[in-house]
């Protein structure tokens, strides 16, 4: 696999204490994942996710899908970090790229509200589906992309050579 395919990247923007997108398996193009650090703060991470972005992907290589995984903060910060954050990827997105906020179904009442908000904010009157949420049922798992390892049986067997 090239480091970036024709058919576009993938952004995965992970907040500090956020569980890796459930949703997320590893596609043929390339994917590149910048995390909040401990100590960072929401604002200093939006700053160097927009930097990431600016510089991450070439000019020429769309980025097809975008992931921001949330952790469960709902105060004014987060959502402010949050919008750049989705305004930097936003940014870099193809013509037909979309852009996915994901958090855990711990999710309290006032976070799944503020998010919707945000969403509906960012997709503008017209609503076009290109801003996405997904709050998980399933339990979180590992930290990683999904793997040929959780893919299922092969259809056909292969011999042993050793």
């Amino acid at each position: 696999m090239s480091r970036n395919s024709p058919d576009g990247c993938e952004l995965v923007v992970v907040e500090l204490g956020a569980a890796w997108p459930a949703m997320l398996v590893a596609s043929r193009g390339g994917c590149r994942v910048i995390a909040e650090t401990e100590g960072e703060g929401p604002l200093g991470f939006a700053a160097r996710v927009d930097d990431f972005v600016a510089s991450a992907f070439p000019r020429s290589v769309p980025v097809v899908r975008a992931f921001v995984a949330c952790n469960l903060r709902a105060d004014q910060t987060a959502e402010a970090a949050r919008r750049a954050v989705a305004e930097s990827a936003l940014s870099r997105l193809g013509t037909a790229g979309v852009l996915t906020f994901s958090a855990s179904h711990l999710a309290g009442d006032r976070f799944r509200r503020r998010l919707s908000d945000l969403v509906a904010e960012l997709a503008g009157p017209t609503g076009t589906g290109r801003i996405q949420t997904h709050l998980r049922d399933d339990e979180a798992r590992a930290s990683g992309p999904r793997t040929s390892e959780l893919a299922g049986p092969a259809t056909r067997s292969v011999a042993r050579v050793a």
